[in-house]
């Protein structure tokens, strides 16, 4: 498996303490839980990262990897779309 980007959902407060062993998450914590984005390497870097967060002892709610569409989607750009002028 190559690079991949998830958005982790998990009931709870995550611990600045726990993401320090993981580069590149980002945290938004809300009333009902903490949702995180993280980019991995590999499914070991991902399963250790959940495994952390059972350890714990935060309830896991959703994982969910994002896809190349959806990334370039959040930031502003339009699937297929280019910086080069359109030739024609």
């Amino acid at each position: 498996m190559s690079r991949a980007t998830y958005e982790i959902r998990v009931d709870g407060v995550v611990s600045q303490r726990l993401l320090e062993g993981f580069d590149g998450v980002t945290i938004e914590a809300n009333p009902v839980g903490t949702t995180m984005r993280a980019d991995f390497a590999d499914t070991a870097e991902l399963h250790g990262f959940l495994g952390a967060l059972r350890r714990e002892g935060l309830v896991l709610v959703d994982v969910r990897r994002e896809h190349v569409h959806e990334l370039l989607n959040k930031s502003g750009q339009r699937e297929g779309s280019s910086d080069a002028p359109a030739s024609g």
